[in-house]
């Protein structure tokens, strides 16, 4: 989240954007100002950079009119919506928990490229009726040129984009199977990350012209952003009934802050290895120490260096509930530390790594 920017609430939905959308709509200012004012001299440049301006917030507007349908689709679906983040061409809704119909699924991944679709039909009929205005007129229908885009490029019958999802429904609804539907979207994302690099690849050496290379860096962004979305779902799809509790590992009573590094090897030590333990400091888990943490200390320093000075601090998102479900722990922004520690009735319980949690998906 450090490279998002929060721009409020709708619906009671917290909408953030990547750096990555601001950055699109600069460019956007920029490329539509300098090309008006050489098409359109005799414009005045304040009405040029106006029209950029607005075109600039238009893009973003489009991005959010999208990401957004998905949200209010979801919530009258009867889902929970926590947050809204906009990326350059489009987002991500994260949803509590997942679709348990297909159907659902269908009509929530479907939604974004609806509307984008309807604004740019609405864009193109209002630019036809700004013909006196011609510096305006392109402008609109450059932000509807802009939306038919974003629906076309989500509508890629792969992970992660929304036609992935839309393919996954439907095969879903046929099969009855959310696992070998998932794994069928995710391989449809790479393979048609590869044809996409292919086909650039063959332009750029026929037409010997770079600008087909940015053809083969999206395919290679479908093929990347597939393996990863798909490999997150088909956990996640996999996780379904788990809880924390199932895939934790135990713990002893909470390390006490006070005590010597030292001293937490000669207890707690498990075989050749420390397994990384919760810190408790005046009644509060405040941290976690293990391997990661001693490694960095001298023997020497373990000798002098206490427990609550040695550990990895926590915070909010690395602690969840013993009955918190394993897909919705998933979705969750990642934590400081990479561990989440698991509380029962406040108390600390057990921890969850990677590992823990790769073997206990995989094991399903």
């Amino acid at each position: 989240m450090n490279r998002a920017i929060r721009l409020g609430r709708i619906g009671g939905v917290e909408i953030v954007a990547d750096m990555s959308v601001l950055v699109v709509a600069a460019a956007v200012v920029v490329v539509l100002y300098v090309d008006f004012g050489a098409v359109y001299p005799d414009t005045d440049p304040a009405v040029v950079t106006i029209i950029a301006l607005l075109a600039g917030a238009a893009f973003i507007g489009s991005v959010l009119a999208h990401e957004t349908s998905h949200a209010i689709v979801a919530q009258r679906r009867g889902m929970e919506v926590r947050r809204v983040q906009l990326l350059a061409f489009g987002g991500y809704t994260m949803i509590e928990g997942k679709s348990e119909r297909p159907a659902d699924e269908f009509v929530i991944s479907a939604s974004g490229p609806i509307v984008s679709l309807l604004l740019s039909g609405v864009l193109w009929l209002v630019a036809a009726a700004a013909s006196g205005a011609p510096a305006i007129q392109e402008g609109i229908r450059f932000i509807a040129f802009v939306n038919l885009f974003i629906a076309a490029f989500n509508l890629i019958p792969g992970f992660p984009l929304d036609g992935g999802r839309v393919l996954r429904a439907s095969v879903w609804h046929f099969n009855g199977d959310r696992v070998r539907s998932t794994a069928l979207a995710a391989q449809a994302g790479r393979v048609f990350g590869w044809f996409v690099i292919g086909i650039a690849t063959l332009v750029a050496l026929v037409t010997l012209s770079p600008w087909a290379l940015l053809g083969a860096v999206l395919g290679w962004y479908l093929l990347r952003s597939a393996d990863i979305a798909g490999r997150r779902e088909l956990a996640m799809t996999k996780a379904d009934g788990l809880v924390a509790g199932d895939v934790m590992r135990t713990t002893p009573d909470p390390v006490p802050g006070e005590m010597f590094v030292t001293n937490v090897v000669d207890l707690y030590q498990i075989g050749a290895r420390l397994r990384s333990l919760p810190v408790e400091v005046d009644g509060r888990i405040c941290g976690v120490l293990g391997e990661s943490e001693i490694e960095r200390l001298s023997p020497a320093r373990r000798m002098s260096s206490r427990a609550s000075g040695a550990m990895a601090k926590i915070g909010p998102a690395d602690v969840v509930d013993v009955g918190l479900p394993v897909d919705v722990m998933m979705q969750r922004p990642a934590g400081k530390t990479g561990r989440l520690v698991v509380v029962s009735d406040g108390r600390a319980v057990g921890i969850i790594e990677a590992a823990d949690l790769g073997r206990a998906v995989e094991d399903v």
